[in-house]
């Protein structure tokens, strides 16, 4: 091992003929004959840029391992009289790979074919621990040589892997163009239906692989053939389209056709935007991509039937381009009569989206559309609401400036500015507040936007609050009936406590405890005067009495 190792073939030599052990393995299972056959690879580099090696360099001087592994195999012939001494070129290293496989990693396929000499049927299409053969190597490292060669003894090319991939699957997801002659070569030996559309595990074809390495010649051989599915779905419902979409390659629109010209072939019946397990299509993802390009492509082929196509969840093309904050999509798309306000299931239309999101160009942009600001989702969160629980001070300035309620409530009574407290937003809270927010606004619940700030600790939006008129003493609705006090004291926010004990803040249990004060101050007030009352009665009574008795 050594000797191969260093390029030492004169050392091995001397070995092989003192009758060394070919079958010694190190501690990856590995053998003599391995280590040749990985050796080749690397010293291809030595081959391919002599320059950056000296024309004396013992390195460049020892590389030629083919002599080394055609030794090896024909020690291993001398010892095949005997059974026990026997080499094993079939021997598996810890990753179940035999010196076949790592002999397709380089480009010239001698040390391949001299392996391959010595091999009985069947054992060409030998697999590692991840299900693959020799022609699955040489499909991955692009090597055509060692494809044609590997076919030529008969290797099934129709073998999955551990992925359900085929070697058509490996030699389409290469980013390298040259690729297409190690697929051309594959396909020539077996040009069938199954073989260009099969599907891995997860209902990938090679299509798919290709358009998703952007590699346009492969797309192109491969939708040259008559029987390719251009259509055909993954796992997720997901065609080489929605790849092409989502991946933004206008090329593939053009190229993914085996009619003469684009137009006819989005004529087909086979070629069809049609929708992902989400309900998706790849109109959708060329929106939430920006990909106007694509957009144009495809309205201009007339491959989108309704741009304003809804998913499963109601989303549409505008809602994706909005969601993402692309604002020349959202004008493309408005420019072709996109609704602005469609709403999906929870009611949301793409200015809530853009809302959320804090995209300002693009609500500036749906705005401009027609795009309403009073409308409310199924929770009656208005766009300001959404504004606001996203932090976004701008956007709530923009709604404001366009007439939109500060102290709109949904349907639990919260405002925006509540929202913004929730969150400790302080800047959208300056905005709502200077924009006439009302700070003492209650939920249903009786929670004020203070009791979500003391709630959570934020310290300088509580002073901004109080310094814009909050009443620290609110109490909720319900049985506990807790200040804004006691919940920083639930939390135990202790500067919050001081500071709104130096504001006049009350706890409920302080609360009880001066009216239970109170109470008995007005008991006992109520006593006195009735025992007044009483004795005033008394005496009244007393004197009508003599007075009857003078009359008498």
């Amino acid at each position: 091992m050594y000797c191969i190792l260093a390029d030492r073939l004169d050392c091995a030599e001397v070995l092989l003929k003192t009758g060394t052990d070919v079958d010694k393995v190190d501690h990856s299972q590995r053998t003599a004959l391995h280590l040749a056959a990985q050796k080749v690879h690397a010293d291809d580099t030595i081959h391919s840029h002599p320059c950056l090696f000296p024309l004396d360099s013992p390195v460049l001087a020892a590389t030629d391992f083919l002599q080394a592994v055609h030794q090896l195999l024909e020690e291993q012939l001398d010892y095949s009289k005997e059974a026990y001494k026997k080499a094993n070129w079939m021997k598996k290293d810890l990753e179940e790979i035999i010196p076949l496989h790592l002999t397709t990693q380089h480009k010239s396929p001698k040390c391949l074919a001299l392996l391959l000499k010595y091999m009985a049927p069947g054992e060409v299409d030998t697999q590692d621990k991840n299900k693959q053969t020799a022609l699955h190597w040489s499909a991955y490292y692009n090597n055509p040589e060692n494809v044609k060669i590997l076919i030529k003894h008969d290797s099934n090319i129709g073998i999955p892997d551990i992925e359900g991939r085929i070697p058509l699957h490996w030699a389409a997801n290469h980013k390298d163009p040259s690729a297409v002659n190690t697929v051309k070569c594959i396909l020539d030996a077996a040009p069938t239906e199954s073989l260009l559309n099969w599907q891995d595990y997860e209902g990938r074809t090679p299509l798919h692989f290709a358009v998703a390495d952007g590699n346009i010649a492969v797309v192109e051989l491969l939708t040259s053939y008559e029987s390719c599915n251009v259509s055909s779905y993954d796992n997720l419902f997901r065609t080489p389209l929605h790849w092409a979409a989502l991946l933004v390659k206008v090329q593939h629109l053009y190229i993914m056709q085996h009619k003469e010209t684009v137009e006819e072939f989005f004529k087909h019946p086979s070629v069809k935007d049609d929708s992902d397990l989400e309900g998706r299509t790849s109109f959708m993802w060329a929106a939430g991509k920006g990909s106007d390009d694509v957009i144009q492509t495809m309205l201009k082929l007339k491959l989108v039937t309704d741009i304003n196509m809804a998913d499963k969840y109601g989303g549409t093309a505008l809602h994706a381009a909005a969601l993402s904050g692309h604002v020349s999509t959202v004008q493309l798309l408005l420019k072709h009569y996109a609704q602005v306000d469609s709403a999906d299931v929870m009611k949301h239309t793409p200015l809530f989206r853009a809302c959320e999101m804090g995209h300002k160009e693009v609500i500036q942009t749906l705005i401009k559309g027609g795009a309403r600001v009073d409308l409310v989702d199924q929770d009656g969160h208005s766009p300001l609401h959404w504004a606001a629980l996203g932090g976004n001070p701008d956007v709530c300035q923009i709604l404001i400036e366009n007439k939109i309620n500060p102290n709109v409530q949904d349907y639990a009574g919260r405002t925006p500015l509540q929202c913004a407290a929730y969150g400790g937003y302080i800047n959208c809270m300056v905005v709502l507040l200077e924009n006439n927010a009302d700070p003492n606004i209650q939920d249903k619940e009786g929670r004020t936007a203070l009791h979500w700030l003391c709630n959570n600790g934020y310290l300088d939006a509580i002073k901004l609050l109080l310094g814009f008129g909050a009443f620290p003493n609110h109490m909720e609705n319900n049985e506990e009936r807790y200040t804004p006090l006691d919940f920083a004291l639930l939390g135990g926010h202790h500067e919050v406590i001081q500071f709104m004990l130096e504001h006049g803040a009350l706890s409920i249990a302080a609360i009880q405890d001066i009216a239970a004060v109170k109470i008995q101050a007005v008991y006992k007030g109520y006593k006195v005067r009735k025992a007044f009352q009483d004795r005033k009665n008394l005496l009244m009574k007393h004197d009508q009495l003599r007075k009857d008795a003078a009359a008498k």
